[in-house]
């Protein structure tokens, strides 16, 4: 394999490892500000959330173009290239460079599915808590509506002049 492509390559699993780091760290910012109901931060956060997915899908459609062209180059099957493949590929200084770089996508990968776990664990209980305030009003309707001599329109301080 070429020098040049296995460099590629790695710089794509490195900014890979990268972009879930990040979006690890944006979970756990955008839980907090949305515990705290900082609502705007939290927006923030999600959008920041969404291009960092964008960058992330790219990346996984480069590196399996590339990882394809490698197999195709070195007369494999370019859907099945296994990453010990991968790795008998390489030269050794590649070969290890590859299998730590490889170590910390897993790591990133692990702690990113955890946050995913807490993170939906939460909104699915926001859900619900939300669902019982909303029956808790609904239930109070006729309690907070104003008097019959009133409109809808009208403001209190009408009633003074």
């Amino acid at each position: 394999m070429k020098t040049s492509e296995t460099q590629h390559f790695l710089e794509l699993l490195k900014r890979r490892v990268a972009s879930l780091r990040l979006m690890a760290k944006e979970l756990r910012e955008c839980r907090e500000s949305f515990t705290s109901m900082d609502l705007e931060a939290t927006r923030e956060h999600i959008l920041y959330q969404r291009g960092l997915l964008s960058e992330i899908r790219y990346l996984d459609d480069e590196l399996r173009l590339l990882r394809r062209q490698i197999a195709l180059a070195s007369g494999g099957d370019p859907g099945k290239l296994s990453d010990a493949e991968m790795a008998n590929l390489l030269n050794v200084e590649s070969a290890a460079q590859f299998r730590r770089v490889g170590e910390d996508l897993e790591i990133a990968k692990k702690t990113l599915r955890r946050l995913n776990r807490v993170y939906a664990g939460l909104l699915r209980r926001s859900r619900r808590s939300i669902n019982v305030l909303i029956n808790v009003i609904a239930s109070y309707t006729g309690t907070y509506t104003p008097p019959p001599a009133r409109n809808a329109w009208s403001s209190p301080w009408d009633a003074r002049m």
